[in-house]
């Protein structure tokens, strides 16, 4: 099985921008992506936590999807997720201070004896947009930071590029909706793929599907626009699946379908200024009509 390793990163200041593969998968291949934990590749002790210089926002790729035109849609089968070393996550003694959170036993322990099962995640995942300057996250994925895209579910994506040009990172081993500090149990991880043809929900934006129900998900600045979005979308793919009218789809995910918050830290909260750049995710999930 191809292993495509965590020193194949993309600098911050280099995302949307780097065009040449890293490595190339075929359709229907599985294959193993290495990341690197959000401030240094590895956690292993707790100083590791809190490193002098760190690695910030490194993603793996950009991974090359053989056959794939601009405008496929693509669906990325998350098959496993493992994290490897330990976590780092918010602050609790001082602002700037990130926590040594130890992984072991399928546990994420924190400060206190508190504890949370291991359910990991990948925060930032993408397929490289035609236009550099296109914000993050947006229509083609992103540091969406929405704890569904985990092992067992897929994200639906369409390619701006030739060969899609897929990159991720940013696992978590543990997140609530919407990562209210902006930081979640931060680790390195071994993430298995497998990417198809979309021939599903074919949806504008990104969509997880789950073996119940999906997810519409929209990122914009504004959290109506995007919930919005969100809904619309949904209705669209659900009237569709379910051979139904927009309008009867419509009346159905309004009225069962449940609001949903990736990454929406900045809202209601006085924060730096760049953050009031950062589009706030939103998803709605709908259950899946039985067959």
């Amino acid at each position: 099985m191809q292993r495509i390793t965590r020193d194949k990163t993309i600098p911050p200041g280099q995302r949307y921008q780097v065009r040449e593969p890293v490595a190339e998968v075929d359709v229907g291949e599985t294959f193993v992506v290495e990341t690197i934990n959000f401030r240094t590749p590895i956690i292993r002790t707790p100083g590791d936590a809190n490193p002098d210089v760190y690695r910030e926002r490194e993603e793996t790729g950009p991974i090359l999807v053989n056959g794939i035109q601009a405008g496929d849609a693509l669906a990325i089968h998350i098959l496993d997720i493992r994290p490897v070393g330990h976590a780092s996550g918010g602050w609790w003694v001082k602002g700037g201070d990130n926590s040594f959170l130890e992984i072991s036993e399928d546990r994420v322990s924190f400060p206190g004896g508190l504890w949370a099962p291991l359910a990991m995640m990948i925060g930032d995942i993408y397929l490289t947009p035609a236009d550099p300057q296109t914000p993050n996250p947006w229509d083609n994925g992103g540091n969406m930071d929405f704890r569904d895209i985990a092992t067992g579910n897929t994200l639906c994506l369409k390619a701006e590029l030739p060969g899609a040009l897929l990159v991720l990172g940013d696992a978590h081993a543990a997140q609530g909706d919407g990562e209210i500090l902006g930081l979640a149990a931060e680790c390195a991880a071994d993430v298995t793929l497998r990417i198809t043809r979309d021939e599903t929900f074919r949806s504008e934006r990104p969509l997880i599907g789950k073996p119940s129900s999906f997810v519409a998900v929209a990122c914009r600045r504004d959290y109506a626009e995007a919930r919005d979005l969100a809904v619309r979308d949904a209705t669209r793919v659900l009237a569709r699946l379910a051979s139904c009218t927009e309008e009867e789809a419509y009346l159905y995910v309004t009225t069962i379908g449940d609001l949903r918050n990736g990454a929406t830290w900045p809202m209601g909260k006085t924060e730096p200024e760049w953050a009031a750049r950062i589009p706030l995710v939103v998803g709605v999930e709908v259950p899946l009509p039985p067959r």
